[in-house]
């Protein structure tokens, strides 16, 4: 039975040193890196979306609260850290939605079902400066957004009236 590329390079793994740091570069060479992106869904009372609008994006500048991890971070405090900077507010995450990779680039997004805690002084919105202003918006009625935030907005929609 003729050996696979699999099979060889298997075989070559075995013999290598057990030093996790070889084995890990090497991985590094052939594995697809991925960004991790988290996106939080806050719905108030009337069934309206939590959407911000960033200072930064010039073609969709309304979107989901949202960021990406970095190195060490776990998803749900990197959602939390995201909301308090860009907003002010402390966001309690209830649970994850889904995960969404992207069709495009190499990235995955940790979508969270999330409620407003508390904020600064009254829960008034406390503008950053990479958001300037937080709106909610019927699901029916929503301004111009990426095309897959949008798409996440109206899946997780669904699965909360389902």
């Amino acid at each position: 039975m003729p050996l696979s590329l699999k099979n060889i390079l298997l075989k070559i793994w075995r013999t290598l040193p057990q030093a996790y740091w070889l084995r890990f570069g090497i991985q590094r060479l052939f594995i697809q890196n991925f960004l991790v992106g988290v996106a939080g869904v806050i719905f108030n009372q009337e069934g309206q979306i939590l959407l911000l609008k960033h200072s930064y994006r010039k073609e969709y500048p309304w979107g989901l609260p949202s960021g990406w991890l970095k190195r060490g971070e776990q998803p749900g405090t990197a959602l939390k850290r995201e909301i308090k900077e860009e907003t002010g507010w402390d966001a309690g995450l209830m649970r994850p939605l889904f995960i969404k990779a992207d069709n495009v680039w190499p990235r995955l997004d940790v979508v969270f079902i999330c409620k407003i805690i508390s904020g600064p002084e009254n829960g008034a919105f406390a503008p950053s400066d990479e958001v300037i202003e937080a709106k909610f918006y019927a699901t029916t009625s929503l301004p111009a957004l990426m095309p897959s935030q949008e798409k996440i907005i109206l899946e997780a929609y669904e699965h909360l009236q389902g």
